[in-house]
């Protein structure tokens, strides 16, 4: 059901704009009709040029028609696009790009993923020094005011009433690209975005296929056809550009460990591994050495998941108490659900990592989706918590007491270890007063990659461009095109973070090194420090009191911010940005998609109703985990297999998902053997 409304809504949309187009058309910048097409080279199947940055002579730029403001019938290579010169790839600054001559562009542009609220920065930049840039360079400029999101409603939504009202805008991010190409309403950008948008086709390559073919907000699910400009790459840039120093870009962007490590009270390590070192020394060897190698990161010896119990049995022989009141060694319940227990912590100690988590998973030896609950090493470990708190080890108290309750205990030091993302409050303590702090404490204990998989995220892109041909002339599509390719190219990246070099806001050196000119910009430009300069040159830092957010950039880091580039200055609140394992042994990761229950939901019915049913299968879980004896623990065990049965998690079910894995990641199920 869930995949039938979804494509009756999708009909119903096309129906609306077909309506619509078949009636009356905005006209507002020269076009008269949605019919009007950018090119009849563009809109042939498989016409698009094999490599980037190269175009046929019959680009769709030379052939596109149109009817302008006063009716004659003209073509892309009449007036602009006979201008329209690419940004060349080697420019180090926009100021050494000449002053655009042709025309101007006020655009504006629907923000349509989400419900909306909050996509578009209303704030000014009274001495703004990048949007007069980048329209001296390319004569585009982004009209905010008559820009819009979905204001509360969803995208399908949207689109009905723009179509009703046949009010569209010059531009759309993250359309729903089917509708809008079924209908006619968007550019065919196959040909045109190589032959006038050279970076963006250089800086994310064709062979990044997860995006151009992948990805149905650039393509519209039409293998070979670009209808988006994909922009705002969400990948390490490591991976792309090998110039690219992998530890000062942690910095900007730190490599993902998998929570693969716990947080321990320094004081009490110490009493059990005396060599181990505190969140201070740790501290100080960042700054002293700006690294660490991998034995420093594996000061613990935890090789196994005997060891990590072991460790939590002496943390109880200690008796450490707070106050009066004893410190519990470990908990299994936060007062949320079992997640971080059986998915961060469990799949920590158990080898199977926080990649798979105790609904869904991919089997390696079986090869296919499997539910984890009934397997009996999952029974094993389900007896490991029960045991720790039938001990004494794991607190009782925490079973009982709400999130806010565990959470303030935890924030004051009442329990030795805790994990996932459940980081007690450092200011919390030190505001307390408190000697000791929790530390890192990564675990050695290997993934088992003989039966689970560790994912790891195909490239992609946060923000996707199409064009709309009821606002935007055919013979204006190359200066659009090249507006984008601008604020994508490593001028444009510069531009966001230092301005124009005629701004003057930096100083360069003969290698090209910039520094700021303004102390007070540069600590909020390199060290994030709060301050009023950013906004007001509208230059970004990536926090959100720098400059505004509404122009598109290449990626979501660059190796052209200051963040990166500068000689920073250690400081040591940076020091789990290189207290990191990931840095000195990466995982052995797999693209994939990962086949969790809940990225079916809205496909497959069963797998809806079974999720919108978690709660009694995760409070059966927990009391399976509090069983008081043996004879207990076996009955509660049964009852959970059970219930989670009766609320839809069957073989079934695990078939159904398997299905439509294999489908969804039919380019990857290969790397999964």
């Amino acid at each position: 059901m869930g995949a039938k409304r979804k494509w009756l809504a999708h009909l119903g949309t096309i129906a609306v704009i077909a309506a619509v187009v078949t009636g009356c058309s905005s006209n507002d910048t020269g076009s008269t009709n949605a019919s009007n097409k950018a090119g009849d080279a563009a809109n042939k199947p498989g016409s698009g040029t094999n490599e980037a940055g190269k175009a046929e002579n019959t680009s769709a730029s030379n052939k596109a028609s149109g009817t302008n403001d006063e009716g004659n019938k003209g073509t892309a290579n009449n007036g602009a696009a006979d201008e329209v010169q690419p940004i060349p790839a080697d420019v180090q600054d926009s100021s050494d790009l000449p002053d655009w001559k042709g025309k101007q562009l006020s655009l504006n542009i629907w923000y349509s993923h989400g419900t909306g609220g909050g996509l578009i920065d209303t704030r000014k930049s009274k001495g703004d020094v990048v949007t007069p840039e980048i329209a001296r360079v390319t004569g585009v400029t982004l009209d905010i005011a008559k820009s819009f999101d979905n204001a509360g409603q969803t995208a399908e939504v949207k689109t009905g009433l723009l179509a009703a009202s046949n009010n569209w805008p010059a531009l759309v991010d993250n359309a729903d690209l089917k509708a809008l190409v079924d209908a006619d309403k968007v550019y065919d950008l196959t040909e045109l975005l190589p032959k006038y948008a050279p970076n963006i086709m250089r800086k994310i390559p064709l062979s990044l296929k997860t995006i151009w073919e992948g990805d149905s907000r650039v393509s519209a699910g039409q293998k070979g056809k670009i209808y988006a400009v994909p922009t705002t790459l969400s990948m390490p840039l490591t991976e792309l550009d090998s110039t690219i120093d992998k530890n000062k870009y942690s910095f900007l962007s730190t490599p993902d460990d998998n929570f693969s490590y716990i947080w321990v009270r320094d004081d009490i390590l110490k009493k059990l591994y005396p060599n181990a070192k505190t969140q201070k020394e740790l501290e100080a060897m960042y700054v002293q050495n700006g690294t660490f190698t991998q034995d420093q990161i594996l000061d613990v010896p935890i090789n196994s998941k005997a060891d990590f119990v072991n460790f939590l049995y002496d943390i109880k022989k200690l008796g450490i108490k707070e106050g009066n009141q004893p410190v519990s060694p470990f908990y299994t319940f936060s007062g949320q659900d079992n997640w971080a227990l059986m998915a961060f912590l469990g799949g920590l100690v158990d080898g199977y990592s926080m990649d798979n988590n105790y609904f869904t998973y991919w089997d390696k030896q079986t090869q296919k989706v499997e539910f984890m609950y009934d397997k009996p090493f999952f029974k094993e470990s389900l007896r490991t918590w029960d045991q720790l708190l039938r001990d004494g080890v794991a607190s009782k108290e925490a079973l009982l007491d709400p999130y806010n309750t565990f959470k303030e205990k935890l924030d004051n030091g009442m329990y030795a270890v805790s994990y996932a993302w459940l980081q007690p409050d450092p200011s919390v303590l030190a505001k307390a007063g408190k000697t000791y702090a929790y530390r890192k404490v990564y675990l050695n204990i290997p993934t088992d990659d003989s039966r689970y998989v560790m994912y790891k995220a195909a490239p992609g892109t946060l923000e996707n461009i199409a064009i709309f041909k009821d606002k935007v002339k055919p013979e204006d599509v190359p200066q659009v095109l090249r507006w984008l390719d601008f604020l994508e190219s490593d001028a444009g990246e510069k531009l966001n973070f230092w301005g124009p070099r005629s701004a003057g806001l930096f100083k360069e050196d003969a290698d090209g090194k910039r520094t700021y000119v303004d102390p007070e910009l540069e600590q909020h430009m390199v060290y994030q420090q709060p301050s009023p300069k950013g906004l007001f040159y509208n230059l970004k830092n990536g926090t959100a009191d720098s400059g505004l957010h509404n122009y598109f950039s290449y990626a979501t880091t660059s190796k052209f911010s200051p963040i990166y580039s500068y000689d920073r200055e250690r400081n040591a609140s940076d020091v789990y940005k290189f207290f990191n394992i990931a840095l000195v042994r990466p995982f052995k990761e797999v693209v994939s998609l990962t086949p969790d229950i809940y990225n079916y939901t809205a496909d497959i019915p069963e797998a809806d109703k079974a999720w919108k049913a978690r709660t009694a299968f995760e409070n059966a879980l927990t009391k399976v985990i509090a069983a008081s004896s043996d004879s207990q623990f076996e009955k509660l065990y049964n009852d959970f297999v059970t219930i989670a049965q009766k609320s839809g998690y069957t073989d079934e079910l695990a078939q159904k998902i398997d299905a439509a894995f294999r489908v969804k990641n039919a380019d990857n199920m290969d790397s999964l053997k």
